[in-house]
């Protein structure tokens, strides 16, 4: 039942026409705010900020990124590190900017979660689950979305494509740790991605 409810809540994830951000050199535009249809409820999610994941020294776009979270979490003092493992509403989305092998994807996951975890018993198996999502090279405007719920889980979705739930709430916030743990993928990055709420 929780996995129907949860397909269900990520085909009926709409943008609100409230407002848009924008990430300046790419002039990509997310809005402002989303909102999620959760057990027949409408829960609504704040931009964060947005950013560009950028690689090598002639700074190659990768990614575009957008974080938002549910209206009404208290992130306190330090968003950071609250977004990590806060148990609420949350989402992020990655629009591909150019294509590159399904390993490369994987790992740019695998070594940042790695880089901040000692021990990933909690969650290594769920790591293995995730990875099994991806089963093509990355293509040149990809959209994946992670829409994380608590008591339901993690669902990934590609290009609209819906796939498995995991429930692990470990697992969820082992993978907020790539753009927001304390060793993540792109310092810069971080920052941008909390610059919404500096507002």
């Amino acid at each position: 039942m929780k996995r129907s409810v949860f397909f269900l809540l990520i085909l009926l994830a709409l943008p609100l026409v409230a407002g848009a951000v924008v990430e300046s050199k790419t002039e990509t535009e997310y809005p402002d705010q989303v909102t999620l249809v959760v057990d027949g409820q409408d829960v609504k999610l704040d931009v964060t900020g947005v950013g560009l994941r950028e690689k090598t020294f002639m700074k190659v776009d990768v990614y575009t990124i957008v974080s938002y979270v549910s209206s009404d979490a208290d992130l306190g003092e330090d968003p950071g590190t609250t977004l990590r493992s806060v148990q609420a509403p949350k989402r992020i989305q990655m629009n591909l900017r150019r294509g590159f092998s399904r390993e490369k994807l994987v790992n740019s996951f695998k070594e940042v979660i790695e880089k901040n975890y000692d021990d990933m018993d909690a969650f290594a198996a769920d790591m293995d689950i995730f990875f099994g999502f991806f089963e093509r090279d990355a293509e040149e405007n990809d959209i994946l979305i992670f829409d994380y719920v608590p008591g339901v889980g993690l669902a990934t979705t590609l290009n609209g494509d819906v796939k498995d739930t995991i429930a692990n709430p470990a697992f969820a916030e082992a993978l907020w740790t790539v753009w927001f743990g304390k060793k993540p993928a792109d310092g810069g990055l971080k920052k941008a991605l909390l610059s919404s709420l500096e507002k």
